[in-house]
């Protein structure tokens, strides 16, 4: 049995993962996590695959729900080890069409300069773009890791992040924001590295993914900017995104990839 834990998956890139899994993967579990718990989306596909997810509550922002979370799965799976763990969930925007963004002002969007800047949205944006992947990673310490398939690497932590979390890649714009966006994904990229380096001797590999601009309620308000064959459907970047994951040697770990598999520079 293929184990797929996925954060974040009650809507958006998060519920298209859990889809794109049911489908590539017919021997898998997938293990929905999300702070609602569930939604529409993941009833239906609960109706379409039923037995092979379980969709669980959990805020990734609080280490009691992530270890509640993991004993949770010890109770239902037997302690079963995980193959794969999507770090999906995030915040953008108060407006966004996700329980993540529950405890920010609907008015509140990324600071695009210095004076527009607050402090209480970009620590709760922050929570859970940057410390959540390492919360849920570290809950489950005991229960992924020495697990090997077809593919060539073990065990993998794939974190969602963003191309603009590139240091390297903002040195030639001309724009400074959105400050909150940015300095999360290169947060949250340099606890890839952090992972990759410590669990290597567990045979557990990580990397970090941008997506591109997928159409959900998270990039709506930026969608304008965005030219037409570069918005993509959540069907298109979550299955280039596991083509990327399918595709890893255990040389990639620590490496930041976009959607078709180009290395991305921190």
């Amino acid at each position: 049995m293929k184990l797929v834990v996925v954060s974040g998956a009650s809507r958006g890139l998060g519920l298209g993962f859990a889809s794109q899994l049911l489908r590539r993967a017919p021997q898998s579990t997938i293990v929905a996590a999300s702070r609602s718990g569930t939604s529409d989306g993941l009833e239906r596909l609960m109706s379409e695959y039923p037995g092979r997810i379980l969709p669980v509550a959990c805020d990734v922002t609080e280490q009691a729900s992530t270890r509640a979370l993991t004993e949770q799965l010890k109770a239902d799976l037997g302690g079963a080890k995980v193959d794969l763990l999507l770090n999906v969930a995030g915040k953008l925007h108060g407006g966004q069409s996700s329980a993540a963004a529950e405890t920010l002002p609907s008015e509140y969007m990324p600071e695009r300069s210095l004076g527009s800047i607050d402090a209480t949205a970009m620590q709760s944006v922050f929570a859970t773009n940057a410390l959540g992947p390492p919360v849920l990673r570290a809950a489950f310490r005991t229960l992924s890791g020495a697990v090997r398939h077809a593919r060539r690497v073990g065990a993998i932590v794939a974190n969602l992040s963003a191309r603009v979390g590139s240091i390297g890649d903002n040195r030639h714009l001309n724009s400074a924001g959105p400050y909150q966006e940015k300095r999360d994904q290169a947060a949250l990229n340099m606890a890839t590295v952090n992972m990759a380096i410590e669990l290597r001797r567990r045979d557990v590999y990580a990397v970090s993914l941008h997506p591109g601009t997928a159409d959900t309620g998270l990039s709506v308000p930026f969608q304008k900017n965005v030219r037409p064959e570069k918005l993509f459907t959540v069907e298109y970047s979550t299955a280039s995104m596991l083509d990327v994951l399918d595709g890893l040697s255990p040389s990639d770990s620590g490496a930041f990839f976009d959607y078709a598999g180009a290395r991305v520079e921190y």
